[in-house]
């Protein structure tokens, strides 16, 4: 009787309820987007990435150091942080084109927002710096900047749109 009793009371520790099982999750890619591994705050016309930050109105390098514009050149950067920051650019701006186009104003905007617009009356280089508020900044993955031209030079042979020659630009603190 004893071993009747000792058989069902291991018998019973046996039975326990074996838990459910679940296939693993469905594996995913992260949506693809554009690479910005590559982009930086501040970029030079010459530097192997620079195309890397054009989204559009910058012409081929010309001279190893520096890039026509056209009527609206625009890039993209990332920033290591939104906070004590300034806008640059060092360009220059042909005496020959400005003998068609007179003096040009330059309207700078940085995420679709006006940071400042200067009237240049004479050829030759030129450097801008303003700080941005933080908060235009904030949020954002890329910083877009565009510098719109009020007017460019425009070849009579080819058609050619030729506004400033863009040496580097980006955000300093």
């Amino acid at each position: 009787m004893r071993a009747v009793a000792a058989v069902l009371l291991v018998s019973l520790c046996g039975c326990t309820k074996i838990p459910d099982s679940y296939a693993p999750p469905v594996q995913r890619r992260p949506v693809a987007g554009p690479d910005t591994s590559r982009l930086k705050h501040f970029i030079a016309m010459n530097d192997p990435a620079a195309e890397d930050h054009f989204l559009g109105g910058i012409g081929p390098l010309e001279s190893g150091a520096w890039r026509w514009t056209r009527k609206n050149p625009t890039l993209r950067f990332v920033l290591p942080t939104p906070h004590g920051l300034k806008f640059s650019a060092d360009f220059s701006l042909s005496s020959d084109t400005m003998k068609d186009t007179g003096p040009i104003t330059i309207t700078y905007f940085v995420n679709g927002r006006t940071l400042d617009s200067v009237r240049y009356e004479q050829p030759g280089g030129q450097h801008f710096e303003k700080a941005v508020p933080p908060e235009w900044l904030a949020g954002s993955e890329d910083v877009v900047v565009k510098l719109a031209l009020d007017k460019v030079y425009v070849a009579p042979d080819d058609g050619a749109q030729l506004g400033l020659t863009l040496v580097r630009a980006g955000f300093t603190e």
